[in-house]
């Protein structure tokens, strides 16, 4: 039976257990910890001032299908309270990264987030988690910007994420994964152009900074990975969950490439309007913590 807990309701413990090395079957993930969206989510962080406001219950409406589909795919989806003080609360994914047994909560880049991730360690802390390891000043690390495909761990080098953290998540990792700093010369964050499909393969925007990861990618790793190239930086970021892909809906071009890709793979493609976050800066990665 699948499930919705909501914090500040209902409690329920789990041992913590997470692994995310991307094999097939670390893909089906056992717990999905996502938040709710503010009603202050028309006051959130963007990098240019959408044309047409952001619509607010459409935007919750969006954030519901998001999560309502997670509980399809997640047998238990962990449900945070909005804080009305942070407006970018539902960009969950920016304020912790969890592999192994290691959750490293993050130090955000913009000043104005600090605080969403109180309440994430809080939500851990319950689940189990033994191993949290806070990074401090003057490391700066928005999860936006972390790729774990279970080889490497790609740390995107940009506005939010500093060098201070690169050297830090070596640190913790050390041992463990390689760490690899990677540039990012444009946008808001690493998987704003690139993200995950399987432990080999990875999704990239045709524009000059996917471009740019895909080669600094390719150059620290040997050209370990395949590469599956879209049109449209927005539709680069997807989300995969056991044998489905989750992607924007309305980028046809980018659609066609990856149903493609998809039927090659024998993995469901699911499409998702979230037309509203995406005024946010916000992607389909954002929206939630995946973790076994």
């Amino acid at each position: 039976m699948r499930k919705i807990f909501v914090y500040g309701t209902l409690l329920f413990i789990y041992p913590f257990i997470c692994c995310h090395a991307q094999t097939n079957s670390s893909l089906f993930y056992q717990f999905a910890l996502v938040r709710d969206l503010s009603n202050s989510f028309e006051d959130s962080l963007k990098l240019n001032p959408p044309l047409v406001p952001i619509d607010l219950s459409l935007a919750k409406e969006q954030h519901e299908n998001y999560t309502n589909l997670l509980e399809k795919l997640v047998p238990n989806v962990i449900r945070l309270e909005a804080d009305r003080a942070h407006p970018d609360c539902n960009f969950i994914e920016d304020t912790a990264i969890i592999v192994g047994d290691i959750a490293v909560i993050s130090r955000m880049g913009a000043s104005e987030r600090r605080g969403e991730e109180v309440a994430v360690a809080q939500a851990l802390e319950k689940l189990g988690a033994k191993n949290i390891i806070h990074l401090q000043s003057p490391c700066t690390m928005d999860g936006g910007d972390i790729l774990y495909t279970g080889k490497h761990l790609f740390v995107g080098l940009s506005h939010r994420t500093n060098e201070y953290a690169l050297n830090q998540l070596k640190e913790i990792f050390a041992g463990k994964t390689e760490v690899i700093g990677i540039p990012v010369i444009e946008g808001l964050h690493l998987k704003s152009v690139i993200s995950f499909f399987d432990a080999e393969t990875l999704i990239v925007a045709n524009t000059p900074a996917g471009i740019s990861i895909q080669e600094k990618i390719e150059l620290s790793t040997n050209s370990y990975y395949a590469f599956v190239s879209v049109p449209e930086s927005i539709a680069s970021n997807v989300l995969r969950v056991g044998s489905t892909l989750i992607v924007q809906e309305g980028f046809p071009s980018s659609e066609t490439i990856l149903q493609k890709l998809c039927d090659q793979m024998s993995v469901t493609l699911i499409k998702i309007n979230m037309s509203e976050l995406i005024k946010a800066d916000g992607a389909l990665t954002c929206g939630s913590l995946l973790f076994n």
